[in-house]
């Protein structure tokens, strides 16, 4: 009996030393979650602080940006990638497009307000010209020969192309 009373004292001392390893674990875990909660308060504040940043900035946002769905959506349906690729490198080009436009074409453009008139007065001195030409004596005749003459360069000129074509 005495064996067994202390067989159960040893056991009871086991019993007692397994509690305190079990505490000891115990308060180690929750050292460890006290961390964790810290460091997730923290995690909670900053995120509650960029919310409140960001916050009034989508709000301005939120009303294009809903009026922009239809479009947005109707466009991702009807591009293909090589369209989307084309206009890239359209907008790539804008610069130097907007440049020659603005330095090339648009002085050019500018100038042709006056062409109209001088066209008008060149027809004018033709017309002018016409009259005195069909006035000479004779001017039927040189006409006639103007017209043979331009007949028989075209053929010659048809001819040579039909030689170097062959």
């Amino acid at each position: 009996a005495i064996d067994a009373v202390g067989d159960t004292q040893r056991k009871a001392d086991e019993a007692i030393d397994a509690v305190g390893d079990t505490q000891r674990k115990a308060d180690a875990a929750i050292g460890a979650v006290g961390g964790t909660i810290e460091r997730a308060g923290g995690a909670v504040g900053r995120a509650e602080a960029v919310i409140a940043r960001v916050d009034p900035l989508l709000a301005g946002f939120e009303g294009p940006l809903r009026q922009l769905v239809p479009v947005v959506q109707r466009l991702a349906e009807s591009l293909s990638a090589q369209e989307i690729e084309a206009m890239v490198a359209i907008i790539d080009r804008l610069p130097t497009l907007l440049g020659h436009l603005d330095d090339d074409v648009l002085p050019v453009l500018k100038t042709l307000d006056g062409v109209g008139p001088d066209v008008h007065d060149l027809v004018d001195t033709m017309q002018d010209l016409r009259q005195v030409v069909k006035g000479f004596p004779g001017s039927k005749l040189f006409r006639r020969r103007g017209a043979e003459e331009i007949a028989e360069d075209d053929q010659e000129e048809g001819e040579a192309e039909e030689r170097a074509g062959s």
